[in-house]
C-alpha cells in the first residue's frame, strides 16, 4: 500500500529551520507537567524573537535593557493571530508562563510592554526523562568507504547534531541565533566570481529588513529620502536610522528633564502624528544642507543635531496645537527653551576657546 501524501518527508528533504523549536525541557521537566501545547507554543514564538534581540543587541547594541538584559516586544494581538486563538487565551497563556518562571512582563511607558524570557529549566538528576531518543537529520548520501583510507573529521553543520538529553547544557542542537552566524561565516569563507553580487543582494535585503522593522515608526517616504545617499550600503542606511531615534531620545530628555512625565503620549511616534507627517521633509532639508550645497564641515554632527531640532519643535508644537497651555506645562516649555539657550551657550563659549588656542 502507497502513500498519497503530497511533499512526504524522505532522507533528502527533512526539515532545516522551518520550525518552531520547543525545548525539551517543557516536556521533560516533571516542574512544567501543566503546560499545555498552547503554552509551550507561545514560550517557543517568544525564543525565536528573544534569539532576533539577542542577534540584533550583538551586532549593533540595540534591544537591550538599562542593565544590558536583551528584551523582546510581542503583542497579545501577534501572539493570537500565529496560534489562531483569542487574545483573552493568549494572557491567560502569559500567566501561566509567568507563575512558572518562563518570561516576566514589564510595563515600558504608556502602553508597551518589555517580555523577557527564560531558558526551562533541565530536569533534576535521576529523574527518568520522556523523550531521550537521538534525533539524527541528515540530507547527505552515505558513501562506501575503503578500511584503508584515513577517517574525515567530522564538521561542524547547522543541520547534522544530535540531541542526547534534555539538558541545557548537553543539548547539542543549534539556536536560529547560532545558524544565523554560521551561515555569515560560511558565506565569508567562499571567494567566488560573484562575491560582489553576493554581498550588494545581502545589503540590499537588510536594508529591506530595517525597512520593514520600523515602518510602523518612520514612513517610507522617510526611507526614500536619504537611501539614495546610501548607495546600498547596509551600514550607512543603518546610521541614519539610528542617528534619528539617537536624537528623538535626546530631544525627549530635554522635555523629561523640565518636568514633563517620561509616558506622555506626546512624546511617542504612536501619537505625535507631528513626527511622522514632517520627518520626511526634515530629513530632506538637513541632506541638502549635507550634500548639495556642502556647507556643513561635520554631516553626522550635523545631522544629529539637525534631527534632535526637529524632534523638540515638533513636540513644542504637538503641546501648542493639543493642550491648554497651564502653568505648568508653560514652565516645562520655557524650561526647555531655557535648556537649549544654555546648550548653545556653551557650545559657543568652547567654540571661541578653541579658537582664541589656535590664535594663540
Amino acid at each position: 500500500m502507497s502513500t498519497n501524501l503530497d511533499n512526504i518527508m524522505t532522507a533528502t528533504n527533512l526539515p532545516n529551520s522551518n520550525y518552531i523549536p520547543i525545548d525539551l525541557n517543557l516536556i521533560n521537566n516533571p516542574q512544567y507537567e501543566n503546560l499545555s501545547i498552547e503554552a509551550m507554543m507561545l514560550h517557543a514564538l517568544y525564543t525565536m524573537r528573544m534569539t532576533c534581540s539577542i542577534y540584533n543587541s550583538q551586532k549593533d547594541g540595540s534591544w537591550l535593557d538599562e542593565s544590558g538584559h536583551p528584551y523582546i516586544y510581542f503583542s497579545n494581538e501577534e501572539a493570537a493571530l500565529l496560534l489562531r486563538v483569542s487574545e483573552r487565551k493568549i494572557t491567560n497563556l502569559k500567566n501561566v508562563l509567568i507563575e512558572a518562571g518562563l518570561i516576566q512582563v514589564l510595563r515600558h511607558g504608556l502602553k508597551n510592554y518589555r517580555i523577557y524570557v527564560a531558558n526551562p529549566m533541565p530536569p533534576e538528576k535521576g529523574i527518568v526523562v520522556k523523550l531521550s531518543f537521538k534525533n539524527y537529520t541528515s540530507t547527505k548520501t552515505l558513501q562506501a568507504v575503503e578500511k584503508d583510507s584515513p577517517k574525515k573529521k567530522s564538521q561542524l553543520s547547522t543541520v547534522d547534531r544530535e540531541a542526547k538529553s534534555a539538558a541545557s547544557e548537553t543539548q547539542d542542537l543549534l539556536t536560529s541565533t547560532q545558524k544565523h552566524l554560521a551561515k555569515q561565516n560560511t558565506k565569508a569563507t567562499k571567494v567566488t566570481e560573484n562575491a560582489g553580487k553576493i554581498d550588494d543582494s545581502a545589503d540590499n535585503s537588510l536594508i529591506d529588513g530595517l525597512r520593514a522593522r520600523y515602518a510602523h515608526l518612520l514612513p517610507q517616504q522617510a526611507f526614500n529620502r536619504f537611501l539614495p545617499f546610501c548607495k546600498g550600503d547596509y551600514k550607512k542606511a543603518r546610521w541614519f536610522v539610528d542617528t534619528i531615534f539617537k536624537a528623538k531620545f535626546a530631544s525627549t530628555q530635554q522635555y523629561i528633564k523640565a518636568g514633563l512625565p517620561a509616558e506622555a503620549e506626546v512624546l511617542t511616534f504612536e501619537h505625535n502624528s507631528y513626527f511622522k507627517s514632517d520627518i520626511s521633509d526634515a530629513i530632506a532639508k538637513a541632506l541638502e544642507q549635507m550634500y548639495r550645497y556642502k556647507t556643513v564641515q561635520n554631516p553626522e554632527g550635523f545631522f544629529f543635531a539637525f534631527m534632535k531640532g526637529f524632534f523638540t519643535e515638533k513636540t513644542r508644537q504637538y503641546l501648542v496645537d493639543h493642550y491648554k497651555l497651564t502653568p505648568e506645562l508653560q514652565q516645562t516649555l520655557s524650561c526647555v527653551q531655557l535648556i537649549i539657550q544654555q546648550k548653545n551657550g556653551r557650545q559657543k563659549l568652547q567654540k571661541t576657546q578653541k579658537v582664541a588656542q589656535k590664535v594663540s
